[in-house]
């Protein structure tokens, strides 16, 4: 079975690898057995054959040695060893075994081989009284020859045995055969094992592809159950947990794409409105006779509403480069001086409603980029101040809290509702949903003040009640923090 791509999967091959190879080691082992088990067989029958052969030489000698003593003629000597032969022979053969004496000028003095078992033998032994052996096909028997020269009487004599081993041989088939049947139900039967065993193992291997395909189609819900310990369940555990960073990167991602979508839906609205003013009072101005007041005060709306989209550019400008992961410089910065930099730009806008800004600090030194920060504390001294009614004050404290610098800047303005905390750090949100802008805000300055307060490390925390006041805390870590009454000791 192919897979669509043309490639075989890889249980399969696995499966095919693991079964021929056991197959190639059980066969060769299956013709040792049997290869050893006939080599012994066949050796015991040709010891067996080769006794018999020197027992009946052995008989023959000392039966020679006997008639020696007699000094009987030659002829006599000749006639005796004939019958001697016969007697021996008909004593030593049987059913299945066979004896033939013959001298060396090639007479039989016994021979009870048949005709063609002769004429199959085709032994030639050596004369100096090493003996040969074959094995010939006779008819449907298998026969074992035995053949060598021995002297009797200072004369050479041949002695052939001939033994039957057609039931040896086909005991040995019958072995093979038993072997063959139990070597192709082994193979049935592992063949069977191998295919549970192998599609069981590599059962999370198959999860792991349907999952990916999930993964692909976006389905990141499931998981692959692992109930084993080995190296494909922890191959499982880690596509989970791969799984699982690539969920919370896609909600991630979409919850950034829903942020973008609203910031850009809000930002086209924040945009809308000044930019409908300006456009209407300049109208005004172009297509109108206005008397000198009305156009002051239509050139004052016209300069607002371009100062409100300065402002907006400005933060928003900000806020991407901080998200782009601007560089933030931070060095040693006199905390008292960058306090009086804010009080002197900030008493213009406060002048405006009679309010106060109160500030205290008992920190020397803070490692901060200058810059971001008096942005920072400026965008919390203006939502202060909107908060706030006429003739208010607004106090901002610096003090040291274990490694961090801490900024507060609180009011006692309308406050902020609980349920919504979290949310005033949202770009372009307002409290009041109809945007009628008492405040002139635009719902940019927390989205900034927060931006730059992680950017240094750091964080921001608001505490707020309603019709009470808000708190806003900035911290941000500092290497060595200098709080002035340690610099009076030092300077001490």
């Amino acid at each position: 079975m192919l897979r669509t791509d043309g490639q075989m999967p890889l249980w399969i091959r696995i499966y095919l690898l693991a079964f021929g190879l056991s197959a190639v080691i059980i066969l060769f082992f299956c013709y040792q057995i049997t290869a050893v088990s006939s080599e012994h067989s066949m050796q015991r029958e040709y010891s067996r054959s080769l006794d018999r052969h020197v027992m009946f030489a052995s008989a023959m000698k000392m039966y020679a040695a006997s008639i020696e003593k007699m000094a009987f003629n030659p002829g006599l000597r000749q006639e005796l060893l004939t019958r001697a032969a016969q007697n021996y022979g008909r004593y030593y053969t049987d059913g299945k075994s066979y004896i033939a004496m013959t001298s060396l000028d090639g007479e039989k003095l016994y021979s009870s081989f048949s005709p063609a078992d002769e004429k199959i033998m085709e032994l030639d032994p050596p004369k100096d009284g090493r003996r040969s052996f074959v094995i010939r096909q006779s008819g449907e028997h298998s026969v074992l020859f035995v053949s060598g020269w021995m002297s009797i009487a200072s004369q050479l004599y041949r002695l052939d045995y001939e033994n039957d081993v057609t039931d040896m041989v086909a005991g040995q088939q019958t072995l093979a055969t038993q072997i063959a049947l139990w070597f192709s139900a082994g193979m049935i039967l592992l063949a069977i094992g191998l295919y549970v065993l192998i599609r069981h193992a590599l059962r999370p291997l198959a999860q792991l592809g349907t999952q990916a395909k999930a993964l692909a189609r976006g389905n990141y819900d499931p998981r692959i159950a692992v109930a084993r310990r080995d190296e494909i369940g922890q191959l499982a555990l880690e596509f989970n947990h791969m799984a699982d960073a690539v969920q919370s990167h896609m909600e991630l991602l979409r919850r950034e794409v829903k942020e973008r979508e609203t910031l850009i839906a809000s930002l086209a609205h924040e945009l809308k409105t000044p930019l409908t003013s300006i456009m209407g009072y300049a109208s005004l101005l172009e297509n109108y006779e206005l008397e000198q007041a009305e156009k002051q005060k239509a050139l004052r709306l016209i300069h607002s509403e371009s100062k409100r989209l300065d402002d907006m550019s400005k933060k928003l400008l900000n806020l991407f480069r901080l998200g782009n992961g601007r560089v933030v410089r931070k060095e040693q910065v006199r905390v008292a001086q960058l306090l009086e930099h804010l009080d002197m730009i900030s008493k213009l806008s406060l002048a405006g409603k009679g309010q106060s800004l109160v500030m205290k600090s008992v920190v020397e030194t803070a490692l901060v980029d200058e810059e971001l920060l008096y942005v920072l504390l400026n965008n919390l001294v203006e939502n202060a101040s909107k908060a706030s009614g006429y003739h208010e004050t607004i106090f901002l404290s610096v003090y040291a809290e274990g490694e961090f610098v801490v900024f507060c800047v609180s009011d006692k303005g309308c406050g902020i509702p609980a349920e919504h905390v979290s949310d005033v750090f949202q770009p372009f949100f307002v409290l009041d949903t109809a945007r009628n802008r008492k405040y002139s805000g635009h719902g940019l300055g927390l989205s900034l003040c927060k931006a730059i307060a992680e950017a240094h490390g750091g964080s921001i925390s608001i505490v707020s009640s309603l019709g009470k006041g808000t708190s806003v805390y900035i911290r941000v870590p500092n290497g060595q923090v200098l709080q002035n009454d340690d610099r009076t000791q030092m300077e001490g």
